[in-house]
Formats: C-alpha cells, sequence, structure tokens
C-alpha cells in the first residue's frame, strides 16, 4: 500500500530530514513539499496526499490556521518545536507528533501509527480548536533570562527585552544598555514567547511590540522600527502582512 505524503515547513534543514527519513520506507511515497501554509494549501488541494507532515509554526499562516481552511483534512503528522507540557495536548488529542529534530525511533513510530490507521480506515476528524486551547493551557512562557558574561550571571525579564536578533549562527539577546549572547534559537525563542509583546519581523529579528516608539513606511512597500533605544529595524516582506495584522495596522 503505497501512502502519498507530502511535507510543509518553512524551515527547509528540516524538510531535507524528514525527506531522508521518508526514504527509508518503501510505502511513502513523496507527493511534494511546501515551504509555507499558502503553498502548502495548494499542494494538499492538488496532490491530495493521505498524510502531511507539518510544521505548527509557521509565517503568515501557522499549521492550525491552515487546517482551518481545508474543507477535507488528511491525516496530519504536526512537526513541532513546542516544549514537554504542551507536547501532552497531541497525546490527549490523539494526534500523532515529531518533536524538532525528528528522531529515526518518532518517525517509524508515526509511520507506523498511520499506515495502521489508513489501512483500517480510521476516521481522520479531529478537532484542532481543543488541541489549539490544550496548548495554550499547557505551555510555559519564558519570563526572564539567565545570562553570563564573565563571571557575573544576569537577570533580565523578558519585558526589558527590545528584540532578538541572530547572526552568524549565533542569537542575540538586546535590552537598552546591551546585547547578550543566549542559547535560543529565534524559532525556539517563538515558541516560547507571549505573542501579545513578541512579534516576527524577519528572518533575523523577533521585536518587543513594547518598546517600538514608532513605525515608518520603507521600500518596496516594507516597514522600519523605531526601536526606543534608537535602533532601526526593518520589517521583511515576508513578514509585513503578518506584523500588520497583528498590531491592528
Amino acid at each position: 500500500m503505497k501512502i502519498r505524503a507530502i511535507i510543509v515547513d518553512d524551515e527547509k534543514p528540516a524538510r531535507s530530514r524528514i525527506k531522508r527519513l521518508m526514504s527509508g520506507f518503501e510505502n511513502l511515497e513523496l507527493a511534494g513539499e511546501a515551504g509555507n501554509g499558502e503553498e502548502g494549501l495548494e499542494l494538499i488541494r492538488n496532490a491530495c496526499p493521505d498524510v502531511v507532515f507539518l510544521d505548527i509554526k509557521m509565517p503568515r499562516l501557522t499549521g492550525f490556521e491552515m487546517l482551518n481552511r481545508l474543507e477535507k483534512t488528511p491525516y496530519i503528522v504536526f512537526v513541532t518545536a513546542y516544549d514537554e507540557f504542551a507536547l501532552k495536548a497531541f497525546e490527549e488529542n490523539t494526534v500523532d507528533y515529531l518533536l524538532k529534530p525528528v528522531s529515526e525511533e518518532k518517525f517509524t513510530r508515526a509511520v507506523s501509527k498511520i499506515t495502521n490507521m489508513i489501512s483500517r480506515k480510521e476516521s481522520n476528524e479531529i478537532d484542532y480548536r481543543e488541541i489549539i486551547s490544550a496548548i495554550e493551557r499547557k505551555r510555559v512562557m519564558i519570563q526572564r533570562f539567565s545570562v553570563k558574561l564573565g563571571s557575573r550571571i544576569f537577570l533580565i525579564s523578558a519585558g526589558d527585552v527590545y528584540f532578538f536578533n541572530s547572526e552568524d549562527k549565533q542569537t542575540f539577546l538586546n535590552t537598552k544598555e546591551r546585547d547578550f549572547i543566549i542559547p535560543f534559537t529565534l524559532k525556539e525563542l517563538e515558541e516560547k514567547l507571549d505573542e501579545g509583546s513578541f512579534i516576527r519581523v524577519h528572518r533575523a529579528y523577533i521585536v518587543n511590540i513594547d518598546h517600538v516608539s514608532s513605525i515608518h513606511t520603507w521600500f518596496g512597500g516594507r516597514l522600519m522600527l523605531k526601536m526606543k533605544n534608537d535602533s532601526e529595524i526593518i520589517v521583511s516582506r515576508n513578514y509585513t502582512a503578518e506584523f500588520k495584522e497583528k498590531i491592528n495596522l
């Protein structure tokens, strides 16, 4: 029995990892891949896959928002960076998931489960709204950061962070006075920060909207954010629409 599968994830290395794991299963057939939710919607409608390996947190259109737009939903295996507390929501709602970075053991488990469900023609009608609600109830948000500078350790409240940026494979936490290197990726921070205050505006930047002093129009329909510490951050074209929506602009 051939199982047609597609991959929807905005991170190319994550898609490549799933494809490598898929190559070890003769019953899995790759029917396509997409780098964002909008492309994923079109691919699902055109390719009619049996299963979708779906990232949750993507720019413009999240995995959950994408599923809410589908009239008929294929079997879904979520690929996620959510923490262990949030993952319990997936278990409680009988949805399979793969925690990044995806292990071969967990991938094999997911393929076995989906294969059994398809062969037995089990229903895949899942209440995704309940999953979202459960995740939000269980997700543990970062309230403060411990950063080391020489022999000293500083405790920085999340509310005192102006923005985070990534450069040369390192992530920096920026405050009014200075910046610090922290052991998180921007992708991980997106999952653990208060979405009401922190917004991804660029592949290399997450800003605290509470520390934006003004917003200016920029070339090519983009925006420029003037921070209260006089830093200037450009909202990239890929994130402009989502940014405007979140701040009701």
